[in-house]
Parts: C-alpha cells; structure tokens; sequence
C-alpha cells in the first residue's frame, strides 16, 4: 500500500496475502473512499487461441522487449483469478480506471502487467528476468529489480519515500517466490498512483474493460524526466533550519543537485559589471570554481567586462536552473587570480580554445570572420607539436561574495528566498518577501 498527499507517495504497508478472500477484505479495509488498486494481470503469447486486444497491442508495443508473455494454457487460469479479483473489487464500489480521469476521487481498479510497466517506467532495454530459470539467476535478477525500485520511485512523480525493502534471500524458491511477489506488488501499486496522477498524458491504455485491458506507463524521455525533476522541486520548500551556515557550502549543495538532475550546463552563469559611466552589462560565462575563497572565471582582460571590472572592481553573478525552479544569486567584489593560477588552467583547456584566446581581441572591432580564422592558422603553425603559453592579457578573476541569495520557486509565486550577508567574519540569513 502506497499512502500519498498527492504530490509525493509513502510505502506504508508490504506484505503477502495467500487467499484472494483475504486480499479483498484487506483492501476494502485499507483502501478508504479514495484508492486505486493495480492488479498483476497476465499477457497471453503472440498467435495463441484466445488472445486479446490487450495481449496483441503489448506485443506490437512491448515485444522488442521480450515483455514476458505466457503461454494461454497458463494465462487462462491467471486470467481466472483476475477476473474473479476484478468482479469482487466491484461489488465493494472499485469502477474500472481505463477511462479514469487524472487525480479523480473515488474507488477504481487498473490492470498493471509488471515486466512491460518496467521496460518502460525505468528505460530498460530489456525485462528483469527472475521468473524463469535457476534460483541462483533468478536471485541475482531479483536484487537488480529490486535496486531499480529503490533507485528510481524516489526520483518519478510521484515520488516515493522508501525506507527499505526486504533482502533478496541467496536460496529456497518459496522466499524467493515470496519477495517476487511482494516487489510485483510494489510495482503494481505504484503504476495504480503514476495513472492516478497522470492519466493518459504519461500512460496508455491497452485494451479495455470490456474485453480485458492493462495499463503502461510510456516510456520516460529526458524532457520528461527534467519535467519530473521541475514539479517535484516545484514542492520543496527552502527553510532557513535546512540551510548550511556556510553560503559556498551551501551553493555546492545545490550546484550538485543540479548536475545530477541532468542539466548539461549547471556551470553557466550571467556575470553582470558596471561601467564607469554607471551603464550596467551583463554576458553569460562558466563557473570554474567555487570555493571559500570565491567565484572563478577566466576571460581576457581587454573585453568590455576586464576593462569595467578594472575601473569598477564589484560584480554580480546570477545561476538559473529551471528544471529545478532555482536560482542563486552572488554580489561582491572582485580581484584578479594569481598568474599562476591562470596559466595552470590556460594549460588545461582545449588546443582550439588556447588558440582561439590568442588570435581573438575580445571586445574590439573585427572586419571579418577570416581575420580571426587566419590569426588561428598563423598560430597553429607557430605552435605546432609546442605547448601554448596563457597570452599575457588572458586570466583569471575570483569574486569574494559580500552576499548570496537561495531562490527556490514555489506554487503561486510564494517563492522562497533566502540571503546571506556577510556580518564581519561571520554569515548573518534573513529570508526575503518574494
């Protein structure tokens, strides 16, 4: 049983029950007014006598996959039960879900068939396979359906919170039967509440009531997943009890949690100078380390931002990650890095890129692109097998925070926001109306 608020989902109870009497007392008891109950249901193999919609559309979809069919001789009995099950659910008010409507109040019923919800829900390019074969291979598939579950419901939307599952016994087919049963169940239940959720914007709908129908989560792509990883940060309050005292600490946090989510260019960021004449300018650059020390990033020193930031040594910085409905933002003044510092990154970067920083002036006037591409041809030939020394007005600038601010996006734009200033040697935090 899954327990949810409607954003994020517990694992409440996971035990195993023989007779299909006790199953249904028990989920009428447990269920409330409010449920959806997912039941394993069978697929029948391809051309079988007695196939349905539902068998002959997950083979279609699913098959690539060997998506765990039976044999209809097997599948008849299977369905028997189901059957019996479903009929039972109704007389105690479970509609069939096929046509369910996301977050709907009410009783209803789905067919789940695990295996293909698998393949699909955690991107596999095949199924787990710890229902057929010796007890040792089945064992050894079961602990990686088992890591799957632990690894990906935290991370789905709906989220699950699980605390553990039971271990994977190394012999005996009835406990190894037994756990299979109870990780099905997992599965099953979860797919109930990811249809309850979604509905037909990330599931299908195989078959139907009628003639018999399961339902299949669709298979996650990475805009999906980012879009998964945006709501569920969408509901994670930022609360001055979870923050870290030290503010780089802190940005390191996140900046981690933004890599993981997935986000290709966590380090990009806006660094924002002002010129002598007050005209604020703002470009996008990469952080290339973040430190107790400060913020650093490379550039040349002539640019707009070098000669801005020599006559105005205060700068701003603005990380944005959407995915994760954050920001951060960093104010403070700003002091160029050691030229030891600058040429041991210079020597780090690419070939190209230490022949671009050569030829490009950066800032001034060009006539044209071939100007710039003949700089660089000039210089592959004057460099040629020779390592490339940092050009003198190329290096590095570390900002020293006197500020950082925490954004963390909130339904109805009741953002949260929260701010460090620096309070002598100490951080002071001060939450901030949004």
């Amino acid at each position: 049983m899954l327990d949810g608020d409607g954003h994020k989902l517990r694992l409440t109870t996971l035990e195993r029950l023989s007779e299909p009497e006790e199953v249904v007392r028990w989920i009428d008891a447990q269920a409330g007014e409010n449920a959806v109950a997912g039941i394993d249901a069978p697929i029948v193999i391809t051309n079988a006598t007695g196939m349905r919609t539902a068998d002959r559309l997950a083979h279609a979809l699913y098959g690539k996959f060997h998506a765990g069919a039976y044999p209809a001789s097997r599948a008849r009995s299977f369905w028997r039960r189901t059957t019996k099950l479903s009929a039972d659910l109704v007389k105690l008010g479970f509609r069939h879900g096929d046509e369910l409507a996301p977050k709907s109040r009410g009783r209803y019923q789905i067919e789940v068939h695990p295996h293909a919800a698998s393949v699909q829900l955690f991107g596999l390019d095949r199924i787990v396979k710890y229902k057929k074969g010796t007890l040792a291979a089945r064992a050894t598939e079961l602990r990686a359906f088992r890591k799957l579950l632990l690894d990906h419901l935290p991370r789905l939307i709906p989220r699950v919170e699980i605390d553990s599952l039971p271990e994977i016994p190394s012999s005996g087919g009835k406990a190894l039967k037994a756990i299979e049963d109870q990780l099905d169940a997992l599965l099953c239940a979860y797919i109930a509440a990811h249809w309850w959720y979604w509905g037909l914007e990330r599931n299908d709908v195989l078959g139907n009531s009628k003639t018999g129908y399961i339902v299949v989560p669709r298979r996650r792509t990475r805009e999906q997943k980012l879009a998964d990883v945006r709501e569920q940060y969408s509901h994670v309050a930022l609360q001055e009890a979870d923050l870290d005292p030290d503010p780089v600490a802190q940005f390191e946090k996140w900046f981690a949690e933004a890599r993981s989510a997935g986000i290709t260019e966590a380090d990009a960021m806006t660094l924002a100078t002002v010129a002598p004449d007050g005209q604020p300018s703002a470009r996008m650059l990469r952080l290339k380390e973040a430190t107790a020390d400060g913020f650093v990033f490379y550039t040349n020193y002539r640019s707009r931002k070098g000669r801005e930031l020599a006559a105005n040594p205060k700068a701003a910085l603005v990380f944005y990650w959407p995915e994760l409905h954050r920001q951060v933002r960093v104010t403070g003044r700003v002091l160029k890095a050691s030229r030891a510092d600058s040429e041991a990154y210079f020597g780090t970067r690419p070939h190209g890129a230490q022949l671009s920083a050569w030829a490009s002036w950066q800032s001034s006037p060009v006539a044209d692109r071939e100007i710039l591409e003949a700089r660089v041809r000039k210089l592959e030939a004057k460099y040629d097998g020779a390592s490339i020394p940092a050009p003198p007005g190329w290096g590095g600038y570390r900002l020293i925070p006197d500020s950082i601010e925490f954004w963390q996006g909130r339904p109805n734009r009741l953002h949260d926001r929260l701010q460090y200033s620096r309070a002598g040697d100490r951080w002071r935090i001060e939450r901030l109306s949004p």
